[in-house]
């Protein structure tokens, strides 16, 4: 498989380059700033997997960034098999109070906008790989059904719009053979995340995998939990 992994030197990200790398695919592990500290961990996975992992700069809240990564993937191949948008971005102090325009702008081109033009870009070489499946790493937050509290106005927002442009680009290119739905990884301890999470990285992209790998058209558009049942909308 070739894969494609937005967000990728920390928390689900790595751990799903890890997974996947561990059982031999090809990874383009997307990352907004390689050359920084915070890289380290991913810099020493794509030593470790020297020809599979192969580190590139992505940042998803710039369009001129994911336009120029996919000259970076060509490079190595003209097709992917698997692209997954899980770069995010979330402010847990965010209320009605602190919330900007700018702030709001912010997060919607990391969650949001960043997610719809990697479907674009990356759209032709999804349209030459074997199986193609394209994934959202969304949230349980991004459920309206199941909002029941006054916090996270933008994360919140941000990933019912995700939700929504990843529906649509999933019957927009069902012609194409491409299989695109979304996945709430869960309460996962990340750095984004609350210490009190209850699912470790790896029990999450485990559990996601499982979801990915047994893709079928009928899954097009579908909303699930990381353990395979379906999320409300």
């Amino acid at each position: 498989m070739r894969a494609l992994i937005t967000g990728s030197n920390r928390g689900i990200g790595l751990e799903m380059v890890t997974h996947l790398a561990r059982r031999g695919d090809i990874v383009f592990a997307g990352c907004r700033h390689p050359e920084s500290e915070s890289a380290a961990d991913l810099h020493a996975l794509a030593k470790q997997y020297a020809g599979q992992v192969h580190v590139i700069t992505l940042d998803v809240a710039d369009p001129h960034s994911i336009a120029a990564s996919v000259e970076q993937v060509r490079a190595h191949t003209d097709a992917l098999d698997l692209l997954v948008n899980n770069a995010g971005i979330v402010d847990r102090s965010e209320s009605l109070d602190t919330l900007t325009y700018e702030s709001l702008i912010e997060i919607f081109s990391s969650n949001t906008f960043g997610a719809v033009l990697m479907f674009k870009h990356y759209l032709d070489m999804l349209k030459r790989g074997k199986r193609p499946v394209a994934v959202s790493i969304s949230s349980e937050y991004g459920s309206l059904s199941d909002k029941r509290d006054g916090d996270l106005y933008g994360y919140c927002a941000s990933k019912a719009a995700l939700n929504m442009f990843t529906r649509t680009f999933a019957f927009d290119v069902a012609r194409d053979g491409i299989i695109a739905f979304i996945i709430d990884p869960g309460w996962v301890r990340t750095r984004l995340s609350s210490p009190e999470a209850t699912l470790s990285t790896d029990e999450s992209v485990t559990g996601m995998l499982k979801i990915i790998d047994r893709a079928t058209p009928a899954d097009r558009g579908k909303y699930y939990r990381w353990n395979g049942s379906q999320m409300p909308w």
